[in-house]
């Protein structure tokens, strides 16, 4: 699904990359920091709303949920599966304040 909405995109490989050493390392400020420097390379908007959904992701597990609800509140409706996997994101969030 990914690669017909990404392309070969810079962004998008960096990101993966980001979060498999995230996935091992558990250490959401460190990849937080990692993945705001990853914004500039951002140019479309599937691309914006997956670097949202990861950054509310990121917020959720440093526990600053009040960051990571406004966060996920702004990404826009992309495709439906997408949508769901937001939806899943939100109502964790929303659980968790």
């Amino acid at each position: 699904m990914f690669e017909k909405l990404f392309g070969g995109s810079k962004f998008l490989k960096r990101m993966n990359t980001l979060m498999e050493v995230y996935a091992c390392s558990r250490n959401p400020q460190a990849t937080y920091r990692e993945l705001v420097k990853l914004k500039p390379l951002i140019h479309t908007q599937g691309e914006q709303a997956l670097y949202e959904l990861n950054r509310a992701s990121l917020l959720y597990d440093m526990k600053k949920f009040r960051e990571a609800a406004d966060v996920i509140m702004e990404i826009r409706p992309l495709n439906p599966e997408f949508d769901a996997r937001c939806a899943a994101v939100r109502t964790k969030i929303m659980d968790a304040m």
